[in-house]
């Protein structure tokens, strides 16, 4: 369900984003028509404009899909670089031949229609190279929103790592400080202040002692057998 909605939420932007391309592209085909003399209604502007630029949107689709499936990498850059170009020159060939599929059925009220063989070859050599270049910022785009996720899921990992080895300190603190062990010492130690000073006193030290080298073991893996008994004997000795 969460996938389902995300999905959703990213054709969302993916559509707004080919749409604010369209109108701005639309605003732009009024102003230059009006200005070179023959002008055209903005409705005819919206309409040759989103035209253009949702037959983009469509074809983005398997453009990001080939993209994020084949990714450039330094080992391995030829495979994807020829699949790309011959992606690229599929991609502009559709475009065309959607173009002029819509072009017609936009125009499909005119009795004067030019052949689509004719219609084709001329779209085709007007637009060849910004589809192609188009398809190339798509992959692009795809690559960089790629990596970024990649980074933001690695700097997740760490975290979580982080988060655990935090987590994985303190079991170790807590196993080697057992809490009954703890709490009968200074138990212990507070019934002593009444009756030996001098034993409080050296109980108080060997207690410092035993938590200051559980402290500053937490992170060895392995200790000397030496230091081991060391810190034996001061549980002992407690």
């Amino acid at each position: 369900h969460f996938d389902c909605l995300e999905a959703f939420h990213n054709l969302g932007l993916l559509f707004g984003f080919w749409t604010l391309i369209g109108l701005s592209f639309a605003r732009q085909f009024y102003a230059s028509s009006a200005s070179a003399g023959s002008p055209v209604s903005w409705p005819q502007a919206l309409k040759h404009s989103l035209a253009d630029w949702y037959l983009f949107a469509l074809l983005s689709l398997p453009a990001m899909w080939l993209a994020q499936r084949f990714v450039f990498a330094r080992s391995n850059w030829l495979v994807p670089a020829a699949l790309h170009l011959s992606a690229g020159a599929l991609f502009s060939m559709s475009w065309t031949v959607l173009r002029v599929a819509v072009a017609r059925w936009q125009s499909s009220a005119d009795t004067e229609a030019a052949p689509l063989a004719g219609a084709f070859q001329t779209l085709f050599a007007k637009t060849f190279q910004l589809n192609f270049l188009i398809y190339w910022v798509i992959v692009s785009i795809a690559h960089a929103f790629d990596y970024y996720r990649k980074f933001h899921e690695g700097e997740l990992s760490a975290l979580e790592l982080e988060k655990r080895l935090t987590q994985a300190k303190l079991q170790a603190l807590q196993m080697q400080l057992n809490p009954h062990f703890l709490f009968n010492t200074l138990h212990a130690i507070s019934a002593l202040m009444r009756k030996d000073v001098e034993a409080a006193d050296r109980m108080i030290a060997r207690l410092s002692e035993l938590l200051r080298y559980t402290l500053e073991s937490t992170d060895a893996h392995e200790v000397p057998l030496q230091q081991e008994l060391a810190f034996l004997e001061r549980y002992l000795e407690i």
